[in-house]
């Protein structure tokens, strides 16, 4: 076949994967390269990034996760690998104590870790020990992907476009250009954010049983604002959910994991802070749930993201089972994602999906973020809002510009996308504790015997947010902003169980999804 002869396919603008070098050495990261990766049935995969030598196996060990595993066994075998679980202890042990192993069964997975047998053997590949697996007829298992934030990507001018660079002094604002925030914001190495004064009130609740919005992200930081109404993880009890970093390495105190040599802030630090001030901005009675999966550098392995979430699908069974309104989650925001290697095909091993789908039959709502590709390329989790379709909705969220009418340009978009909100130069909060290497290009202390009458001067200290607050641009931002729509809308009524969250939850969804639509039909011209 001649290039004149190839069949007719639609364009679409591949976005290139983008992982961060930290997060490359940390998770063990390989890539899907589809003009070398098979599938079983012969076609090319769609590239993605994974965690090299971990599967997901649904189920928790038991006597079906133990007939698939064993199954596993001998595909890995197969290609020279032994293979173990790696539970989760603190979950397992939570779902005994409380009588929820079958329910959990139903969502949960296990992570299985692969093993050379030999010692010479190249480093694993979860890719070719999974193909060997469904050769076999094996379901329920799927890669662990690399999830990353939706707050940068590979847009025109925005993560990877025109004017992207790491080194001082290129991209990255330091010594660069001759205006305050030039190299600073969309499109350079910083992230976009800038700090920014509040003028307006301080959203205030009304309440203290308020709807509780769960944040999977980089965790909360310090600021007036989340003093109250507030429930931060992991606490150290058996039912925690999220990441526990190691010391010094939370994105969200210092904001500095990353480069402490030259004491950059991480490209996503203050990214939950600055999500749940958003919430709070659309919703002041709403409780706040930090969840934290996300390091600084913008990525999450999928093993603790399915883990967190399977938490909180743990903590909605037990709300419903005991009547207990105060623990209910109502809404979950996600400001991260993938794209799949295979979409569309995911239903039978895909973890995040069946524990989503889970969490939305007991009447949680999902809201998740589309990605700042400037593609039309599924991003998941956001893509699978079309695919749950009982039970509370989920939903896929875009950004559009500040005239609240244009898509922003690098938004994701494609009929996969449900609404678009404003997400473009966005105020919110960030930690009062960052005050990172940066120094104002123009600092004059003030000479009491020189010039009395003149104080200390200066330039904007680019990465000073004492102040608590900044302007950021993303996706991310959008989807909290809905979500805090709908848990308004929610309000603090109690629900009698899980299909009177769930009716409730369509209605509101649907009220606000149409609000949006209005909005942006009024202002085109």
């Amino acid at each position: 076949m001649n290039h004149d002869e190839r069949p007719e396919r639609a364009m679409r603008r591949i976005p290139t994967t983008v992982i961060p070098g930290t997060a490359v050495r940390r998770l063990g990261v390989r890539f899907l390269d589809p003009t070398t990766a098979v599938r079983v049935d012969g076609r090319a995969p769609e590239p993605t990034a994974y965690v090299g030598d971990v599967l997901l196996v649904s189920g928790l060990q038991g006597p079906d996760f133990d007939d698939r595993f064993r199954a596993l066994e001998e595909s890995a075998k197969d290609v020279g690998y032994a293979v173990e679980p790696v539970p989760d202890d603190g979950l397992l042990g939570f779902a005994r104590e409380n009588g929820l192993i079958e329910q959990l069964d139903a969502v949960g997975h296990t992570a299985v870790r692969l093993v050379a047998t030999q010692r010479n053997s190249p480093p694993a590949d979860a890719w070719e020990v999974l193909q060997s697996a469904r050769a076999r007829g094996v379901g329920g298992v799927g890669l662990a992907h690399v999830m990353t934030a939706t707050g940068w990507g590979d847009g025109i001018g925005w993560g990877d476009g025109i004017g992207w660079g790491d080194g001082i002094g290129w991209g990255d604002g330091i010594g660069w250009g001759d205006g305050i925030g030039w190299g600073d914001g969309i499109g350079s190495g910083s992230g976009g954010r800038f700090p920014v004064v509040w003028s307006a009130p301080v959203p205030t609740a009304s309440t203290e049983d308020g709807p509780v919005v769960a944040i999977l992200d980089t965790g909360l930081g310090q600021h007036p604002w989340f003093d109250s109404g507030v429930e931060r993880h992991p606490d150290g009890s058996a039912s925690s959910l999220g990441v526990t970093f190691p010391a010094g390495h939370d994105p969200e105190v210092g904001g500095v994991t990353i480069d402490p040599v030259n004491g950059r802030l991480d490209r996503l630090a203050g990214h939950g802070t600055f999500i749940a001030g958003v919430v709070r901005q659309h919703c002041p009675d709403a409780r706040i749930l930090s969840v934290p999966v996300m390091w600084g550098d913008g990525v999450a392995d999928e093993v603790d993201v399915v883990r967190a979430l399977t938490g909180l699908y743990a903590r909605q069974l037990l709300a419903a089972r005991d009547g207990d309104a105060a623990r209910a989650v109502h809404v979950v925001t996600l400001s991260l994602g993938y794209r799949h290697e295979t979409p569309g095909a995911f239903d039978d091993e895909e973890a995040l999906f069946r524990v989503l789908r889970g969490l939305s039959s007991l009447g949680v709502t999902v809201v998740a973020a589309v990605g700042n590709d400037a593609s039309d390329v599924e991003f998941f989790p956001a893509a699978y809002a079309s695919q749950v379709t009982t039970g509370a909705p989920m939903v896929s969220v875009g950004s559009l510009n500040p005239d609240r009418r244009t898509v922003s340009v690098y938004s994701n978009t494609g009929p996969w996308v449900q609404a678009y909100l404003a997400a473009t130069s966005v105020v919110s909060t960030m930690p009062t504790t960052f005050n990172a290497s940066r120094r104002s290009p123009v600092q004059k202390q003030a000479d009491a015997v020189a010039l009395p009458a003149v104080p200390t001067r200066g330039a904007v200290d680019t990465d000073d947010y004492s102040g608590g607050f900044g302007v950021w641009s993303g996706t991310s931002f959008a989807a909290p902003a809905i979500a805090g729509d709908i848990a308004r809308g929610l309000g603090h009524r109690e629900a009698k169980g899980v299909d009177e969250l769930g009716e409730r939850a369509r209605k509101v969804v649907t009220a606000v999804l149409e609000s949006a639509r209005k909005a942006v039909e009024e202002k085109t011209p």
